[in-house]
């Protein structure tokens, strides 16, 4: 009878355990059903740029997709710099999730180091463990904009303007620098008469719309608190109608007017634009010699007359690109270079009227557009804090060749480094902003995404910025910034942001003294070129001190051409399971991926395989797949 109950114990213990067993494995399904509606949205911080050792004020958006509470979920907030934790910021349980949108605000005190990027990631586990969902966000810890300069704009100054909305959406893009467009008076005033601090007043613009001063004052207000430098638009050398036909000014501004050149085809006469019908009758807009010292005087004092009105941090200061040789009003050249040669290019013309503009502002920022990037390596070696240029397919770059391919825009952020480096500030150049419309002549529908998306990681592959994001969450299409009418899909958008993140947290190898370099790549089963042709996948190399950097940009079934006028380009073909092989002498042995397209932009690291062959010696590692574009950098 022992025997037996002995037997009856062991039955017992196994059917309780079975039956605990089921049970728990009822419940663990259930908690892994609830856990898959529940997510990390996104991860906001409240401004764009911190100083070293700020505070920073971190935002969770959590989504509890279930129609009841989830408990105990255990949150946890890290740091990483380049793939490498800065330690653990942060973990909490979260005792009660109800469905619906929660936020769950942290704080994260910056690093002292500054200059420098960072990704943060979210996690939710449940009380089993495991984790559920994952969030990332890009912290730039940077005490001035100079290095790492991320444009943005704003152009409706209507009384509506929710100006707290869209600076906030604005942060959550990390623009740090924003351009005023056409908030002015008129060109040759910005600062329409009787505007002051006290009464910031309403105006009209040239073509008739109405200027609310206090909304560019709250602009700037909360684009301050966001740490955000504004810079009020306006032209080098324009006026407009009245400004020759009233005024003291009228009859000397008539011989600071520019005049084609003979023998110029491109015109005759004055050099003026008809821009449009205007109901203040200044519809015409004339150019003027840069480097006429009356001219300089003029506009440097009706310039520094915003500051005292707004807030204003710099001068976004403007051209509209190369119209060959120009004259005086008398038929002179236009000045004389260092060398004491005649000057009749207006593009000859930058460097020393941006010197003299940027000693006029003494202390104010000074941003410069050579439209179609004609005559950039003039403002390249001037004073200018910023660089920036707009480019058309047309416009051609110092050897003759247009730019209308990404490659083409690849490199003149090159050469902006290379003309920038001694007049930057670390010695390593300075970055440029890059405004080039894509989809351009596209009229219904939503911006195009990889046309949007290629153009983008090529420009910051090679170390630039895009102006795209404005207005909020708007993307500008159009060199006219109010007939932006194009949205970005909900998709997009959310992309975008993502992209921002990741060029913040990645800025320390993407644009902090990187090189170009001449690394042989293959990429198995795939054609590639190191040129970014159509059809192949772009094998971009750059170094460092520190690291080799490859970009691997995707272009197979699509092709090189950025503007995508009407929105047709097509989605680079997906590839997976992507065997590389990188060829150098150094002596590498880490490597870790990173991609905008994938977990975040969290970095991973590959498992290397060395080897030798015809052409070299080389590393050679997997990649579980090329969407847009992928980034391996390794030490």
């Amino acid at each position: 009878m022992g025997r037996y109950k002995g037997y009856m114990t062991i039955t017992a213990i196994i059917l309780g355990l079975l039956l605990l067993s089921a049970g728990f494995f009822t419940f663990a399904s259930k908690e892994r059903s609830m856990a898959a509606k529940l997510a990390i949205e996104k991860i906001t911080t409240d401004k764009a740029r911190y100083y070293p050792g700020d505070n920073i004020k971190i935002t969770i958006h959590i989504r509890n997709g279930n129609k009841k509470a989830v408990n105990n979920e255990v949150l946890k907030l890290k740091a990483y710099h380049l793939g490498e934790e800065t330690g653990e910021v942060k973990k909490l349980t979260l005792s009660h999730l109800p469905p619906g949108e929660k936020t769950v605000n942290l704080e994260w005190q910056a690093p002292k180091k500054d200059y420098s990027g960072y990704l943060l990631k979210a996690s939710l586990s449940g009380r089993l463990g495991g984790i559920e969902s994952t969030g990332t966000a890009g912290v730039d810890v940077s005490s001035t904009v100079l290095k790492f300069p991320r444009y943005g704009y704003l152009s409706d100054f209507s009384k509506e303007a929710d100006t707290q909305s869209m600076i906030r959406a604005m942060t959550e893009y990390h623009i740090n620098t924003i351009e005023y467009y056409d908030w002015q008076y008129l060109h040759h005033q910005p600062l329409a008469e009787g505007i002051t601090a006290k009464n910031p007043g309403v105006w009209k613009d040239w073509s008739g719309r109405e200027i609310y001063g206090t909304v560019i004052a709250d602009y700037i207000r909360y684009a301050h608190d966001a740490n955000m430098v504004n810079m009020a638009y306006n032209m080098i050398y324009a006026g407009t109608d009245t400004f020759f036909q009233e005024g003291k000014y009228s009859s000397q501004a008539e011989q600071w007017k520019l005049y084609f050149a003979p023998g110029n085809d491109r015109g005759e006469g004055e050099f003026k634009f008809h821009m449009g019908t205007s109901p203040s009758g200044n519809s015409n807009l004339y150019f003027l010699n840069p480097l006429n010292p009356s001219w300089q005087k003029y506009i440097f004092a009706e310039e520094n007359k915003i500051f005292g009105a707004f807030s204003s941090d710099g001068w976004h200061s403007d051209t509209v690109g190369d119209w060959g040789k120009m004259t005086t009003a008398g038929g002179k050249p236009l000045g004389r270079d260092e060398k004491g040669k005649p000057i009749y290019l207006v593009k000859d013309t930058y460097t020393q009227f941006l010197n003299a503009a940027k000693e006029a502002l003494g202390g104010k920022y000074l941003s410069f557009n050579p439209v179609g990037a004609q005559g950039i390596e003039n403002a390249n070696k001037s004073k200018t804090d910023i660089l920036y240029a707009e480019f058309w397919p047309w416009d051609k770059d110092r050897e003759g060749n247009a730019y209308d391919t990404y490659s083409s825009l690849v490199k003149e952020v090159e050469r902006s480094f290379e003309d920038s480096k001694t007049l930057s500030f670390d010695g390593k150049g300075k970055s440029l902003a890059v405004k080039a419309y894509i989809n351009y002549d596209k009229t219904v529908g939503n911006m195009n995404e990889p046309g949007v998306i290629l153009a983008a990681a090529s420009v910051y592959a090679a170390g630039g910025s895009r102006l795209e994001i404005g207005n909020g969450d708007h993307m500008l299409h159009k060199e006219y910034y109010p007939d932006d009418k194009i949205p970005m899909s909900d998709g997009l958008k959310k992309y975008m942001r993502g992209l921002s993140d990741f060029t913040v947290a990645y800025e320390n190898i993407l644009r902090d003294g990187q090189t170009s370099s001449e690394n042989t790549v293959t990429v198995e089963g795939y054609p590639a070129s190191r040129e970014g042709k159509s059809d192949t996948v772009w094998t971009y190399t750059k170094s460092d001190v520190t690291y080799d950097i490859l970009h691997l940009i995707n272009l197979l079934g699509t092709d090189n051409q950025w503007r995508d006028e009407r929105g047709k380009k097509k989605a680079p073909k997906e590839i997976t399971n992507v065997k590389v092989r990188y060829y150098s002498e150094k002596a590498l042995s880490n490597a870790w991926l990173a991609s905008p397209d994938r977990e975040g932009g969290i970095s991973t690291r590959l498992q290397l395989k060395k080897g030798k062959d015809d052409k070299g010696s080389f590393i050679e590692f997997t990649l579980p797949a090329l969407t847009y574009w992928d980034m391996i950098y390794i030490r």
